[in-house]
């Protein structure tokens, strides 16, 4: 079995099985992604993420390393939305927020991610990729759908309000 096959054109093509080993071979390390992008639900996001990349599979004419990184993006976009909606409901709710759970992790992860959770979305969502998934950062760039300039910035920005929230030197 293999993931892609190739079309009468020459092109790598997602169809019957191999959507199935694209699915179980990312969907846990998206879940992970969405996660610790911030999602409340993060099994939704990687489910609507294979949801569009199916839907779109005859146009996905492309190789496993492009479907893998259309599929990050389509989930850091999916995050990014439910962010933004929930942010707008939010303002418009009155509500107020509990104070999160205390963490039982040992050492220093649970003030780590913490400080991750108090970071702006696009701050969160760098870090994230370029620390957790070791993206490269034209890959981040395309993840995040920006420039390479701005990927090294919202990084930059992001380790510094990490240290000052951490109160370590960088």
């Amino acid at each position: 079995m293999r993931m892609l096959t190739t079309s009468a054109r020459g092109h790598q093509d997602v169809e019957g099985d191999g959507f199935d080993e694209l699915f179980f071979g990312h969907a846990a390390r998206l879940v992970r992604l969405a996660a610790l992008l911030g999602d409340r639900d993060p099994e939704d996001v990687v489910q609507e993420a294979f949801c569009r990349v199916y839907a779109a599979r005859d146009r996905l004419l492309r190789d496993e390393r492009k479907l893998v990184a259309y599929l990050n993006r389509v989930v850091v976009n999916e995050v990014r939305d439910r962010h933004r909606r929930r942010t707008t409901a939010l303002r418009k709710a009155h509500l107020l927020v509990p104070a999160p759970a205390e963490s039982s992790e040992p050492g220093d992860r649970p003030a780590v991610l913490a400080a991750l959770g108090r970071l702006p979305q696009r701050r969160r969502e760098a870090l994230v990729l370029r620390y957790w998934l070791d993206l490269p950062l034209d890959e981040i760039a395309t993840a995040m759908d920006v420039r390479v300039g701005t990927v090294k910035s919202l990084i930059s920005r992001g380790l510094d309000s990490l240290a000052v929230d951490l109160e370590v030197d960088r």
